[in-house]
């Protein structure tokens, strides 16, 4: 049997992962055309998945029923309606494999899928990923509802259904065993009519108390199958209510901690991290450091990011790769303030933050900050803290600063009062570099609004 590589896309010879070559066969004419998937179950096993899943893949992919079924005298057959070419069917499972069978980290078939939680999540048995699948295709709701069982190979739900109809024989069997017995005894003038009548009972019981079992299991299972795995509005409903919360714990602080406050302004470089990390450990934050701009959390996500674009081509539309950072945010849990920097790390990686990068970035930028309205001080936090973690795009600093001036990303109030007030941000990651880098701007920013404010006046006596 012919071998290609997992993915059939990867062109390396010495690839140690290797599946056999998808085989099909058209069937039928008309509305009876049919494809069958000759060698399904061999490509699953090979990939450690169910048939079921793969054929129901290549069902939604189409737009096509699909059935898999194993019958006695038949075997295993994978069936998609109509006629359809096996390079479409290889195209489509290429695309099943990058969505569930690779790791998204070192993309190496390694992972272990499991159903935690109502999600679709996986581990990396080669590098230690951990993380959430594509839980947003139609496939996952059909493996919500029917997961697979511990070694990955086969489905829990059907497993069982498939069995349903070897218990009925196994039951119908006993039911009938007992009736042959009861005949034997009535026969044979044995009085044992109430015994058996009382194992009937228990055993009717039984099997009620089994379907009742069952059927809540079902129910649970698919209440927690549709919820609605889009919705990022309880996520944000969240993180504005914590906001809220920590605006007024901020208001309620004694004398002594304003006091505690003002002792580390007054060293600033052992406070280089996060404000949005220290107050979530304040309210009892259960992920530390999730907020933390240095964090794990803020640097796995940075790295995600940057390979999701790289894969784009560097090119990746606003609408992707905003939609691609909200789905790591939900995930992780991190704020928006978090969020932004990270958009700034992975749109500009190597340090190559200057005007030129921040215009050509600036439709994913927008989209960033238009989802969600974020203080000012907290863009400007992103790029300090940018700042802090690249010291090579110091130099071209002024320059962004102007574009943040002329996109109305901070205004003017909002810059001067970030790097001059004492109520600004000193203290906070790389601000220190910011403010001696931004001098220049900041300078040219005050001549401008007080020659503005003269002319304003000359026109005013002259009127």
């Amino acid at each position: 049997m012919a071998m290609v590589n997992i993915p059939s896309t990867c062109d390396d010879p010495q690839y140690r992962y290797k599946m056999p070559r998808l085989v099909t066969k058209k069937e039928g004419r008309g509305n009876g055309s049919k494809t069958c998937v000759v060698n399904m179950t061999d490509v699953a096993r090979a990939l450690k998945r169910p048939p079921q899943y793969t054929t129901k893949w290549f069902g939604s992919e189409l737009g096509a029923q699909s059935t898999y079924t194993n019958k006695e005298g038949e075997g295993e057959r994978a069936i998609v309606n109509g006629h359809h070419d096996t390079p479409i069917f290889q195209t489509m499972l290429d695309k099943f494999i990058d969505k569930y069978v690779l790791c998204e980290n070192c993309k190496l078939p390694e992972i272990d899928m499991v159903v935690k939680k109502g999600n679709i999540q996986a581990k990396c048995k080669a590098c230690g990923w951990a993380g959430d699948l594509d839980n947003n295709h139609k496939l996952a709701a059909f493996i919500l509802k029917n997961p697979p069982d511990e070694g990955g190979w086969g489905c829990t739900n059907l497993a069982t259904a498939a069995g349903k109809d070897d218990d009925k024989k196994d039951k119908n069997a006993r039911r009938k065993e007992r009736e042959e017995k009861r005949k034997t005894k009535a026969e044979q003038g044995e009085a044992g009519e109430d015994e058996e009548a009382e194992e009937d009972e228990a055993a009717a019981k039984k099997e009620k108390k089994e379907k009742k079992e069952k059927k809540e299991k079902k129910e649970k299972k698919e209440k927690t199958a549709t919820r609605d795995l889009d919705d990022g509005e309880e996520g944000d409903e969240k993180v504005k209510k914590e906001k809220k919360e920590k605006k007024e714990k901020k208001e309620k602080k004694s004398s002594g901690e304003k006091k505690e406050k003002k002792e580390k302004k007054a060293k600033p470089e052992e406070k280089e991290v996060n404000s949005d990390s220290d107050k979530d450990s304040e309210d009892g934050n259960e992920k530390e450091g999730v907020n933390d701009y240095d964090g794990e959390t803020a640097q796995a996500t940075i790295r995600i990011m940057k390979e999701f674009n790289a894969s784009k081509g560097g090119k990746a539309s606003a609408e992707d790769f905003f939609e691609e950072l909200r789905m790591q945010q939900l995930s992780k849990l991190f704020d928006h303030k978090i969020r932004f920097y990270v958009a700034l790390e992975s749109l500009m990686p190597d340090g190559s933050m200057d005007a030129k990068s921040i215009v050509a970035a600036k439709s994913v930028i927008d989209k960033v900050l238009a989802a969600v309205k974020i203080p000012q001080d907290d863009v400007l936090w992103g790029f300090d803290a940018y700042l802090a973690k690249n010291e090579k795009a110091v130099k071209g600093y002024p320059m962004v600063l102007k574009v943040i001036y002329d996109e109305e990303w901070a205004n003017e109030e909002e810059l001067f009062k970030h790097y001059r007030d004492a109520e600004g941000g000193a203290g906070e990651p790389g601000f220190k570099a910011a403010k001696t880098a931004g001098a220049p701007f900041l300078k040219w920013l005050e001549t401008a609004a007080e020659s503005s404010d003269d002319d304003d006046d000359d026109e005013s006596e002259s009127d």
